[in-house]
């Protein structure tokens, strides 16, 4: 598999004057170092990578890997309902540094489930890094069923999945029909039903903020239980609004970054700033 464990879905810091914080970026990631995080994602939707130029994010991805030691995962967010052009922010990820690519489902179109598997099939055919296919419906408006994925698990450098489907019966679906092939919880609200049923680890948006009781949840699933009962307030409040919103006034609240967005995202709402800011302190 391509990692296991704790992944963290990294978020981009911001300056002021709307540039990357280069500064803010080196804290943030060896604040998961010293955390024992293994893996940092790039460039997902918690690290507003649609909002990047190519030349920030080539500097943004570069800047992570020469701060990772080589034993430790990167793994650089792409997407297009174009799967040419996909295959070539696959090439520059690559070139980047980039381990593997978190690869999203086409968008907006609402294509059907062959046209799903068709482009992804081209990707795979042509990608030079092994991938993770991202099923995201409440963003994308498609899902991916059980049946397509069982059909893409076959394919060369198809070597994961992130679900993010919040449906129960559809995940417990995924798991009996996957069977063994290595699946990530994208809902931090689901970790601990996702380990039940056999995860190999999680893609987190709230362990940019608590690392290490994410990583805790790996040691024995009576952990992971209790320490998801401690944190299911605090995932309800860090997607209280769209994501990054929360979870970067969190990161600011401690110091490692400044709340700077890039439109169209806005600033959290003044009710819901201390709202989390209770959670943070409790």
């Amino acid at each position: 598999m391509i990692f296991e464990g704790t992944c963290t879905a990294l978020v981009t810091p911001f300056t002021s004057d709307n540039k990357i914080d280069f500064e803010a970026l080196a804290k943030l990631v060896n604040f998961q170092l010293a955390s024992g995080v293994r893996t940092l994602l790039a460039l997902g939707s918690t690290g507003e990578g649609s909002s990047l130029s190519p030349s920030e994010k080539e500097a943004l991805v570069s800047k992570i890997r020469s701060l990772l030691p080589p034993t430790h995962k990167l793994i650089v967010g792409v997407g297009s309902n174009n799967a040419c052009e996909v295959i070539e922010q696959i090439k520059a990820a690559k070139s980047w540094g980039a381990d593997a690519c978190l690869v999203q489902t086409p968008y907006f179109v609402k294509c059907t489930q062959e046209g799903i598997f068709l482009h992804y099939e081209k990707i795979a055919k042509e990608s030079p890094l092994p991938i993770i296919i991202y099923n995201v419906p409440s963003r994308s408006g498609v899902n991916v069923e059980p049946e397509t994925m069982l059909r893409l698990a076959k394919l060369k450098n198809i070597e994961g999945l992130k679900e993010a489907n919040d449906n129960i019966s559809h995940i417990q679906k995924m798991f009996k029909t996957l069977n063994d092939f290595p699946i990530y919880c994208g809902n931090d609200n689901l970790y601990h039903l996702f380990l039940c049923l056999g995860a190999c680890g999680v893609i987190s948006v709230a362990s940019n903020i608590v690392p290490e009781k994410i990583n805790a949840m790996f040691t024995r699933l009576s952990q992971s239980r209790k320490i998801s009962f401690e944190l299911h307030d605090l995932n309800s409040l860090l997607f209280s609004e769209p994501n990054p919103i929360p979870v970067k006034f969190a990161l600011s609240q401690m110091k490692l970054i400044e709340n700077n967005l890039r439109p169209p995202l806005t600033p959290l709402s003044s009710q819901n700033q201390e709202k989390l800011k209770r959670e943070l302190e409790k």
